[in-house]
């Protein structure tokens, strides 16, 4: 049970979310809130890269990890509990952890677990950035930094080794946890080899689930390194700070090569570039051609038949986009 609100402490703690590249945006708010922070284990290198200045507190998965958080919570004495995930699970966790004043959008089913709802209204139209700003109590008006993430020199050594060879390197991030994102596995391809027959070294990256995609595309060409499922967070963050530009979808590694500074050419279909592209930075958005249902925000694309522009309804939004348009995109930033 919670605490009283009068036998609590002031002090405050923040539900991280739970994707990569969210956790990437929330990193300027997260900062400015000062508070210690519950983010998922495989999350935690994020916050050491962001040097996030208050307390990490890992929660490891399962019904064990949950009963330690709450034991961490409830012994931390926190007063307040800010959630930047809109599950019914991190609400009550902080419930459950005795923290007296929750704060978090009214989503999910669980307002009744929150002492300060946030209207799913009041974060609409503005970037995610902003969004996490505004839920932590921050004026989302306010321009905020960008976000930075601080790529380990040793592990960047490392990998400058293993790249080795001559002349700019270009990263691809084939991959995405939702299919509608993902721009043709083939397309990627013809990308490596024109790359490869300019003089760019290319590396195709990807997460452990990804290494069949990642060798399809790095088969295009002789010359393509395959770093499928060879690189955790930090190196995943010291290997797109080496490329000189980095053609990826919209997914998690997106955020992290601008975080580290590197240029990016974003690929745009059912996602809003508006409200989750890296800002800032040198970058170009690559986004197929007007159709009706774009942006939908779906993971899978529910559409079928004949299209509005081509043959194929289904992924029609991300099968627009050429070849030779992201080519001259990467041209323009190498």
């Amino acid at each position: 049970m919670p605490r009283p609100a009068d036998a609590a402490g002031d002090r405050r703690v923040v539900r991280a979310p739970n994707h990569v590249g969210d956790v990437v945006m929330a990193l300027p708010a997260l900062a400015a809130c000062g508070a210690d922070v519950v983010v998922r284990r495989s999350l935690v290198p994020l916050l050491e890269m962001g040097r996030h200045p208050g307390h990490v507190l890992p929660l490891d998965r399962g019904v064990t990890g949950w009963l330690r958080a709450v034991d961490t919570l409830r012994s931390g004495a926190y007063g307040d509990g800010l959630l930047l995930t809109p599950s019914f699970g991190s609400a009550f966790l902080f419930r459950s952890g005795g923290i007296p004043r929750v704060r978090g959008t009214k989503t999910d089913g669980r307002g009744w677990l929150l002492t300060d709802g946030v209207p799913r209204e009041a974060l609409r139209g503005r970037h995610r950035i902003a969004q996490y700003r505004l839920l932590l109590g921050q004026d989302p008006e306010v321009p905020a930094p960008l976000p930075v993430l601080a790529s380990p020199s040793a592990v960047r050594e490392r990998w400058k080794e293993w790249i080795g060879g001559e002349g700019p390197l270009v990263g691809l991030v084939p991959g995405s946890n939702a299919p509608a994102r993902r721009w043709p596995a083939a397309r990627f391809a013809s990308l490596a080899g024109v790359l490869r027959s300019e003089g760019y070294q290319v590396v195709v990256v990807g997460g452990a689930a990804e290494v069949e995609l990642t060798a399809r595309v790095a088969d295009a060409a002789p010359g393509v390194r395959d770093a499928g499922g060879k690189t955790d967070l930090p190196d995943l963050a010291a290997l797109l700070s080496l490329c000189a530009v980095v053609v990826t979808n919209d997914t998690g590694p997106m955020h992290v090569a601008a975080a580290v500074g590197t240029p990016t050419v974003t690929l745009w279909g059912p996602s809003d570039p508006d409200e989750v592209a890296p800002p800032g930075g040198r970058q170009v958005r690559v986004v197929g051609a007007a159709i009706p249902c774009r942006p939908c925000f779906k993971n899978h694309c529910p559409r079928s038949g004949v299209g509005t522009m081509l043959r194929d309804a289904r992924d029609e939004c991300m099968n627009l986009i050429e070849v030779e348009t992201v080519l001259v995109s990467v041209h323009s930033l190498a």
